[in-house]
């Protein structure tokens, strides 16, 4: 018994293929008679399965995929077997072919799932092997309703589940003869099958933390009654949680609480309830107090223990009883919460807490969305969006050091490579969402891996799709060399969440990060030894840089129009669009200082609002000298965030509208204000860049080029902070810092870094270096940076 081979066929409830939202349950049942020392299960499911072995949940999943390439996970069930008879249960579930906005959740409903069970050598003494097939049992899942509305247009249905029809399918000893045999959908593996690949898993499984409440919010009885509703909050000991009491027996009455568990979490809420005559209950989430009836429960009369099928993200849980003739209790209301396993990680400390508190958020919303691959927003849609990894890539080099997310998040655009070269905007499943921007910031991303890693392996298996994208850019020039017609139809020229961007045919930011495009793409083809490309596209950036400031530069200045036309340059000139120019290379030095002090510095443009853009404006200032501007907006724009009562980044944000309100369909601050059909999304990683800047640009780790075993040491002191110190954790060993300014006014510098790692510390001066068996400590003095006279225009906000 090989196993890597699969005699697994995929399977779904006969009759349910044409219909939406269908929740299926499979069995097998299987006897062991002999002593068996391994025993390993195969699964995948299109889109969602859990895995139970005699009655025993052993796994959920997958992790989500392209179809073309479904991901399968591995389970250990050994020790959920016994001797004599066994059962194999799958639950699993299928949104259907209802529109989803970012084209994910496709394909027909299919589940595979194969046990091997292994002698003494689990490589060659296979026992037996259990493989979903025609021989099993399947049904549509009693338990679930039908009917049964979509909670918005980028996610899938409410859920409302009649509890009294468990009937213990799951369990070995279960009577399913009166169960309909499964139907067989596709081989495993095969050309004309919807689901032609299965891959390994290649990221661990999920961290998994039961979580409680930490306040209650509100607890309105609404002609019913509460009593301890606060008996569920957090406490030290399971001991010390109480059953919290609801009681609904008046006709029409709907007590209801409101639990608050501090920050966002995503996960699976689980609740034991017991309600002796039965009863309705339902589960509102929001990550705001907005909230949204997500689960009904019609419940058995008894004791219920009850979790949604689906993931639910949210920071605010709302728990309301109807129609329970006596009290029900609530004796268990805890959270699964979920994430990417992160283990070691860095820190960041300084005098001022408002940026300790930044650097914390900016780590926890970024800990938030690393889900099975990196999310934009684990709320709204959870989709793999190609400028949201990127960001998020970058806090973890600094902050987690386990990149095994980012690979994966990376390859998996690669893998839905359109036909003629573009990488769609977001995944992980194929889709049309073309964003010539994010088809850059995605080899940006790759290249930040590389250097990061050196893993040649990956930029090998990367290179051909690199190839492609170049040449589909190549396809987009006009006969200048710029990018043409960005503004076409099925082109999303995305840039920034603003309405300020003039966006037509020749968009100059799109040509800028083009240009920057085409210099990555030659460093990599020199990396790995195609010197003939790389020099064919080193030319071919040198003569876009020079159309681009010939031609999309304002006549007499050292700025840049948004865009040209048929009608000539236009009128419009943003600071996305010259912060482009300047963070691609297309702005020489003293252009770039233009720029900023007659330009942006003075407020002469329009404000940028969208917390993803920031991260190229903070590059930009923290590497040509204004580190204290760069701060300045970090405190005043996730400053005000924080004021306003975030603990996660919000994906917009306009810190001068009134400080009552927060981002909302109603309240502004979204680029779809009174849309109330588009949920706003507060946790969003694109917004977390200041934590990966305050590590690696503010205290001076910039890990970067880890992959090639270097460090730089290049602190950035401002005024307004008296010190700083941290941490950033690599696969050498952990480099901490730190500095601090000294009575005589003088910042002095320190740095321990593992022996074996290459290290630079460019503008560190009077440096002394010592070291002991294992470490290098360089220390130094370092001049400090103070903001520009103008204030940085941002918010009036203090700070």
């Amino acid at each position: 018994m090989n196993r890597d081979s699969w005699e697994a066929e995929w399977i779904w409830a006969e009759g349910t293929g044409n219909e939406n939202n269908v929740y299926v349950e499979a069995r097998q049942s299987f006897e062991l008679t002999v002593p068996f020392t391994k025993a390993f299960v195969r699964i995948s499911a299109n889109q969602s399965y859990k895995l139970y072995i005699n009655g025993i949940e052993a796994g959920r999943g997958p992790a989500p995929s392209d179809l073309l390439w479904m991901s399968f996970d591995t389970h250990d069930v050994a020790a959920l077997l016994r001797n004599g008879r066994n059962c194999i249960a799958v639950a699993a579930h299928n949104f259907g072919k209802d529109r989803i906005v970012t084209e994910q959740l496709q394909g027909p409903g299919g589940l595979i799932c194969q046990l091997d069970v292994y002698g003494t050598d689990d490589q060659g003494a296979g026992l037996l092997t259990v493989a979903s097939s025609s021989e099993w049992k399947c049904r549509r899942s009693p338990r679930w309703k039908t009917g049964v509305s979509r909670l918005h247009m980028w996610g899938g249905y409410r859920e409302l589940m009649d509890v009294s029809r468990e009937d213990g399918w799951e369990c070995e000893h279960y009577d399913d003869s009166s169960w309909p045999p499964a139907e067989v959908i596709a081989a495993t593996e095969q050309e004309n099958s919807p689901w032609p690949r299965l891959v390994a898993r290649d990221i661990p499984y999920l961290q998994e933390d039961l979580v409680s409440p930490v306040r209650v919010v509100s607890a309105e009885s609404f002609l019913g009654s509460i009593h301890s509703p606060e008996a569920q909050l957090a406490a030290d000991t399971a001991e010390g949680r109480g059953p919290v009491v609801m009681d609904a027996s008046i006709p029409g009455s709907f007590p209801q609480i409101t639990y608050d568990f501090g920050a966002e979490i995503v996960g699976y809420p689980e609740l034991e309830v017991i309600a002796e005559e039965g009863g309705v209950l339902q589960l509102f989430y929001g990550e705001s107090l907005e909230l949204d009836l997500r689960d009904t429960y019609l419940l058995s009369k008894g004791v219920n223990k009850i979790t949604p099928f689906g993931r639910r993200a949210f920071r605010y849980l709302k728990v309301g009883v109807m129609a329970t003739p006596v009290p029900l209790r609530i004796c268990d209301l805890r959270v699964r919460f979920v994430h990417y396993p992160y283990k070691d990680g860095g820190h960041f400390r300084s005098s001022d807490d408002k940026l300790n508190r930044i650097w914390e958020v900016g780590r926890y919303t970024t800990m938030v969305n690393s889900q099975n691959h990196f999310e934009d927003c684990p709320y709204r849609e959870g989709a793999l969006w190609v400028a949201d990894s990127v960001v998020m890539a970058k806090v973890v080099y600094q902050t987690f050091s386990d990149p095994r997310l980012v690979r994966k998040s990376l390859l998996q655009a690669a893998k839905i490579q359109n036909d003629d070269g573009s990488i769609p905007g977001t995944g992980p499943q194929r889709n049309a969402y073309l964003l010539p921007d994010f088809c850059a910031h995605w080899l940006f991303g790759a290249a930040e891996y590389y250097d990061y890693t050196k893993d040649r392996a990956f930029l090998e298996e990367l290179w051909p799709h690199i190839v492609k994208l170049a040449a589909w850019f190549k396809k987009q020039e006009d006969d200048t060399g710029l990018f043409a017609n960005a503004n076409r139809d099925g082109m999303w020229c995305f840039i920034d969440w603003s309405d300020e961007i003039h966006r037509e045919d020749r968009v100059t930011a799109i040509s800028c990060f083009y240009y920057q495009f085409l210099k990555t793409a030659a460093a990599l083809a020199y990396e790995l030894g195609e010197e003939e490309r790389g020099n064919s596209l080193t030319h071919q950036a040198a003569e876009l840089r020079k159309s681009i400031r010939n031609l999309l530069r304002v006549p007499n200045t050292a700025i840049y129009a948004d865009c040209l036309n048929g009608d000539g340059l236009s009128s419009s000139i943003t600071a996305q669009t010259n912060f482009a120019a300047a963070w691609s290379g297309i702005m020489d030095d003293e252009e770039i200082s233009v720029f900023l002090q007659e330009y942006y510095l003075k407020g002469r443009l329009p404000q940028i609002r969208g917390a993803f853009f920031y991260h190229i404006v903070l590059e930009t200032l923290f590497r040509f000298g204004y580190a204290a501007d760069a701060v300045r907006i970090i405190r005043n724009y996730w400053g005000e965030m924080l004021d306003r009562g975030a603990t996660t980044w919000w994906e917009t944000f306009d810190p001068n509208l009134p400080f009552s309100t927060t981002p909302s369909p109603y309240l502004g601050h979204t680029p779809t204000y009174l849309e109330d059909a588009v949920p706003v999304s507060l946790c969003h990683g694109w917004g977390a860049s200041p934590t990966y800047l305050l590590n690696r640009e503010l205290l001076g780790i910039d890990i970067s080029k880890a992959g090639h075993g270097q460090v730089t040491l290049r602190p950035s002191p401002v005024t307004e902070v008296e010190w700083a110190e941290g941490s950033v954790v690599t696969r050498y060993g952990k480099i901490s810092a730190q500095w601090k300014r000294d009575k005589d006014g003088v910042y002095r510098f320190a740095a321990r870094l593992p022996a074996q790692m290459i290290w630079k510390a460019p503008g560190l001066r009077d440096i002394s270096v010592s070291m002991d068996q294992d470490h290098v400590h360089v220390r130094g003095t370092v001049p400090v940076y103070e903001a520009a006279p103008k204030r940085t225009p941002l918010v009036d906000c203090g700070g």
